[in-house]
């Protein structure tokens, strides 16, 4: 009999299993379809810390996103740690996000609006500026969740 049983072969629960497995605990994950058949099938995979208002929300994210770069030390994981833009298109939305970049204290910079083609070279012009979050990433979430279930249960 296991110790755990994870119900759900999305990429939470993969995650799930896979850590309760290097715990040492014996795993068995069921799930009414094939692994990352729900909504992590459809899911976009990203890792974001720049869409986070600061408090338990951006913890986690942070939390996440250390997590994710060291899974991605292990063979067959797809892990881009890319980062993200988030541009404004006015002076009062450039004001917005760089004052939530600086209540965040994440890792950021300040992009000008003449500098915004050298984070995105096919971006539409006309744009007042935007925030380039380094540590904004994305993982191909059902090559995720097959790999953690492999190495999991």
């Amino acid at each position: 009999m296991p110790d755990v049983v994870v119900i759900g072969a999305g990429v939470v629960g993969a995650a799930c299993a896979y850590y309760a497995a290097r715990a040492g605990l014996d795993v068995v994950v069921v799930d009414r379809g094939p692994v990352a058949g729900g909504t992590t099938g459809a899911g976009e995979g990203n890792v974001l810390v720049s869409d986070k208002e600061p408090g338990p929300e951006l913890d986690l994210a942070l939390l996440s996103n250390g997590l994710w770069r060291e899974l991605a030390k292990l063979d067959g994981f797809e892990f881009e740690p890319k980062g993200g833009l988030v541009v404004a298109e006015t002076g009062e939305v450039l004001e917005a996000l760089t004052g939530l970049a600086g209540k965040q204290g994440v890792e950021h910079t300040v992009v000008p609006s003449g500098g915004l083609g050298d984070y995105e070279p096919h971006l539409a012009q006309g744009f007042a500026g935007g925030v380039f979050y380094p540590q904004d990433a994305q993982v191909q979430p059902m090559l995720a969740a097959a790999r953690l279930i492999r190495r999991g249960a």
